[in-house]
């Protein structure tokens, strides 16, 4: 049969009688059940389709309680970027009523390639309920309605896996099984891969651009492995840099934001942004000398690793907010205060085994987590270089300095 003849026959049966619904379908079957993917419009989904109620407890309920926020933010995505979204598959359950099979399914022949290509018959009063993918199917619909939306999205589709309804415990074996080998994907692969976001795009340009950078940046993990030769993780200098490059379009450096694009979609100041955020991380890198040993073969990054602070991405990010910070309150003049904190007596050259750094970023032989190193890092840094403080700025210097009476350090 060909394509031709086969498309015409779909198209003829595929009609909707009364409460039947007759959709285009291929048939799969996998772990012992036969399951159907189909495509349906937003306009047919957000009537047909049904969630399970996130007011039910836990244990009677197909999927996890959803999220109203991630409702919004995938709406904002939808709506930022009508042209090139893009959503995986639903999963639902059919059949809830008992009915372990679709009402009908008519193969286009009975036997071959082409028996699992057909017609499949549905009951709209039997709603799909989605197992998996109830945030996309929520934030279609918060989509959907908005006042300003082009009303040719109610005509985009998304495919359907259609799986038979058991029982509850089935539909949440279903979800499970779904769900556990799914791995989040690490945030600096999220930077790499992403490029809607004008900072992932700067950041991405950066790490190529600064010499002691290029070669020596962990693009997919979350964190460095202890042997690797990687000095950052991508994330790392993503979470320094992003507080820099608002800072720099807050003070007026560039007084174009970094997001304003030309008639084409371009970014207008992309290039004048990696050029700036590439000086300001060569400056840094010049405060910590290890750095460019490293880069230069003359330090094993490995042993360095252990013996310095300045490789902890907490630190690295609290840095960032430092030097963010100095910008906004010294403009171009900032180097001087960044230095002048940096490379400060004190610091006794950031070496870990310090005990001056106890109650700042280290605890007897463990570093802090970021979630403290990087107020307090900022704040004693700040206080280093002469910044106004904030409210906030003291209290964590008065943390560090309860944290040092506990270590019993000075």
């Amino acid at each position: 049969m060909s394509s031709d003849n086969l498309i015409d026959k779909m198209r003829k049966q595929g009609i909707e009688a009364g409460s039947l619904m007759q959709v285009p379908a291929l048939s799969g079957h996998m772990g012992g059940v036969d399951y159907f993917i189909i495509t349906l419009p937003f306009s047919v989904i957000t009537r047909y389709l049904d969630t399970t109620d996130r007011n039910l407890p836990p244990k009677e309920r197909e999927n996890r309680k959803p999220s109203p926020a991630r409702f919004a933010v995938i709406s904002k995505y939808i709506n930022e970027n009508p042209e090139s979204y893009r959503f995986s598959s639903i999963t639902c359950s059919y059949g809830k009523s008992g009915q372990h099979g679709p009402l009908k399914w008519d193969p286009i022949e009975k036997t071959g390639d082409l028996s699992h290509i057909g017609i499949l018959t549905l009951d709209q009063r039997d709603p799909l309920i989605i197992v998996d993918g109830q945030h996309r199917f929520e934030g279609i619909k918060k989509a959907l309605e908005s006042p300003d939306q082009d009303p040719e999205l109610a005509n985009d589709m998304i495919s359907i896996v259609l799986f038979p309804y058991g029982s509850l415990k089935e539909s949440q074996q279903l979800f499970s099984d779904l769900n556990r080998t799914a791995k989040k994907t690490t945030k600096s692969l999220d930077i790499l891969f992403d490029r809607r976001d004008s900072v992932n795009m700067v950041v991405q340009e950066l790490v190529e651009k600064v010499s002691v950078f290029k070669g020596r940046i962990n693009l997919e993990d979350a964190g460095i492995p202890t042997q690797s030769s990687d000095m950052f993780t991508l994330a790392g200098i993503y979470q320094a840099t992003e507080p820099i490059l608002d800072a720099i379009y807050e003070a007026n450096i560039i007084s174009v934001p970094l997001s304003e694009k030309d008639e084409k979609g371009n970014l207008v100041n992309f290039e004048e942004y990696v050029n700036l955020l590439t000086d300001i991380w060569a400056f840094l890198s010049s405060q910590f000398p290890e750095w460019a040993d490293v880069a230069n073969g003359i330090l094993d990054i490995r042993t360095a690793r252990t013996k310095f602070l300045h490789w902890n991405s907490g630190v690295i990010s609290a840095v960032g907010e430092f030097v963010a910070t100095c910008i906004r309150e010294k403009g171009d003049e900032w180097q001087d205060a960044v230095e002048t904190a940096l490379r400060h007596p004190d610091n006794l050259g950031w070496r870990r085994a310090e005990p001056h750094w106890q109650g700042i970023i280290t605890a007897g032989t463990m570093v802090l987590p970021r979630s403290a190193i990087k107020p307090q890092l900022k704040a004693y840094l700040k206080n280093l270089a002469g910044l106004p403080l904030t409210d906030g700025d003291v209290k964590n210097l008065e943390y560090i300095q309860e944290r040092k009476k506990q270590l019993e350090v000075e």
